[in-house]
């Protein structure tokens, strides 16, 4: 096998040391806060059907025309590695029956992601979200409460002074009827100015142009028409009512009429937190509205909302101070002492204590070790000790070493950490 066949695959990387604790930390504090918020946890597969997903982000979307992952199994389905969250979800909940008895319904799932994209520092082809989802609550207030608990994680994790909350409304059906008319007739002059990409979009999603990062699109938009010009009152009214509501309690927002999001499901309502200004945002946060999206894949009407955030983008941000693990090592003088000394360390264990043990190695070998895993005690046994039914205990704080009887190293221990 070729050496480059044994580095990880370009896109995807290996976590370890203080990234992993950083990971599992950012996945801890979205459980709690999630739960706090009446959540349940629901885990779906990584992969699906390729129709879950291809029928409900939209064929204009660059996720489904650029980045998933499919392939044809040995059964010729066609299978898609899951490129976002809520589309499985969705299907979760409608597959499993007992999930719909009771609504509204919140779910936090988190895991890997897949999409073929370019690399980025944040963003790889295999990354990880956390994710939330609403089913059954079509009330303002809880587009509310989706806000809040995001501003609550990120807060946790020392994000939020560091990001905007960028918010938008697509108004109702009639608004985005109305306004994608609107838009069409807009690009239609430009047509042969827009870039590729949105030569392709005003021809499916009119909409999508309006999320184009590039250069000449983003020239064009400075004149395009803003979507509060077509809201109807039922879709002002409730824009306002969320925005009041957010002020209300203290959430600082920005309104930016631009803001779409990048997959054809989202309705009314839609948000990101995001870092630096608008045209050169890095997203940290984001979600909306879907109120259809059940509805389409079902025939049942159950409005939705919904939000997710990139692991590796939080942990590049995120504040976290870790203590620093400080084991009691075990270690024995010779051959001889070596299962009591290891029976000693299984004792500490049980007992809730970090514990070392290096099963071959002379003494000094053991005691570089125990150096080198910051050890806060190194337990001590030789024959004497096993004589006189007592271990020695050496503090590498002060270099002081005690004699403790073996009964009472457990007690002793907990009386010094």
């Amino acid at each position: 096998m070729s050496d480059h066949k044994l580095q990880p695959a370009r896109g995807t990387k290996d976590l370890f040391g203080n990234e992993i604790k950083i990971f599992n930390h950012i996945i801890a504090t979205a459980r709690k806060k999630s739960e706090f918020f009446g959540f349940e946890e629901l885990q779906t597969p990584i992969f699906e059907f390729s129709e879950v997903f291809e029928r409900n982000l939209g064929e204009a979307s660059d996720i489904v025309a650029k980045e998933v992952y499919k392939f044809q199994d040995r059964s010729e389905n066609f299978i898609t590695l899951r490129p976002e969250f809520t589309a499985g979800v969705v299907r979760a909940l409608i597959s499993n029956g007992e999930l719909m008895q009771i609504l509204p319904r919140k779910f936090f799932s988190y895991g890997p992601i897949f999409r073929y994209d370019r690399p980025q520092k944040g963003r790889q082809r295999q990354f990880h979200q956390i994710n939330f989802e609403i089913f059954g609550e079509e009330n303002f207030f809880c587009d509310v409460e989706s806000i809040l608990l995001a501003s609550a994680i990120l807060k946790d994790l020392g994000v939020l002074e560091k990001t905007t909350l960028e918010i938008n409304s697509l108004g109702c059906a009639e608004t985005k009827k109305n306004y994608e008319s609107s838009l069409c007739e807009y690009f239609t002059k430009f047509k042969n100015d827009l870039s590729c990409d949105s030569q392709i979009r005003l021809e499916k999603n009119p909409l999508r142009i309006l999320d184009s990062k590039e250069p000449q699109d983003i020239e064009l938009l400075s004149d395009a028409p803003q979507i509060s010009a077509f809201f109807s009152a039922e879709a002002k009214s409730r824009f306002d009512s969320v925005l009041n509501l957010l002020e209300k309690f203290g959430v600082k927002y920005r309104v930016n009429q631009r803001l779409v999001r990048g997959l054809d499901y989202y309705t009314s309502t839609v948000f990101e937190f995001v870092m630096g200004h608008e045209g050169a945002q890095n997203t940290v946060l984001a979600g909306g509205r879907y109120d259809n999206l059940v509805e389409k894949m079902s025939g049942k009407n159950v409005p939705a909302i919904g939000f997710a955030a990139g692991i590796e983008r939080l942990m590049l941000l995120a504040k976290i101070d870790f203590p620093q693990t400080c084991p009691i090592a075990v270690n024995y003088i010779s051959e001889n002492e070596k299962t009591y000394a290891f029976e000693i360390a299984q004792k500490l264990r049980c007992a809730g204590f970090a514990t070392d043990f290096i099963f071959d190695g002379n003494f000094k070998k053991q005691m570089k070790r125990a150096s080198q895993n910051n050890a806060r005690f190194v337990v001590i046994i030789g024959g004497d000790e096993i004589k006189n039914g007592e271990v020695s205990v050496k503090d590498f704080d002060n270099s002081r070493e005690q004699k403790v009887k073996q009964e009472l190293l457990i007690h002793y221990l907990k009386g010094k950490i």
